[in-house]
């Protein structure tokens, strides 16, 4: 079966407030925050036929930034989330790709280094728990 990989707007706000509180329990983003990432950067849904994963990315002429990216917790352990980093890559070929992940997530910080992640630097006491932030970069290929 094959997924579709399609840009998130307006239109999925509430979609995208009901996926933050299922995969970010007590760290969700509020309504706000998502009306304004989606009116300056962009969103990406990844599913089959629905979407299943999301990202929220930041697009600059050079880099992307991803901010959030998150499987719904039906469809976790099947690949869909890096598949849909896969399709971020195809998306945007020739950029660099950014992101900071907590120190504690291991299992999202072996999926980032299985797709050519690599850490650059940690930041301690960067979350509002306390946590550290691990900052990873990805270069395009050459």
């Amino acid at each position: 079966m094959s997924h579709s990989f399609r840009r998130l707007g307006e239109a999925d706000l509430s979609l995208l407030l009901q996926w933050e509180s299922l995969c970010f329990p007590g760290e969700e983003w509020t309504e706000k925050m998502i009306q304004t990432h989606l009116e300056f950067h962009v969103a990406f849904g990844y599913g089959n036929p629905d979407t299943q994963c999301y990202a929220l990315v930041c697009e600059t002429p050079w880099e992307i930034e991803i901010f959030r990216i998150a499987t719904l917790p039906n469809y976790r352990k099947l690949g869909l989330a890096k598949e849909l980093i896969l399709a971020l890559f195809q998306e945007f070929p020739k950029k660099e790709f950014f992101l900071e992940v907590k120190e504690s997530n291991e299992v999202a910080i072996r999926l980032y280094q299985s797709v050519g992640f690599i850490e650059l630097e940690r930041r301690k006491k960067y979350y509002p728990d306390g946590s550290t932030a691990v900052l990873m970069k990805r270069n395009p290929p050459e």
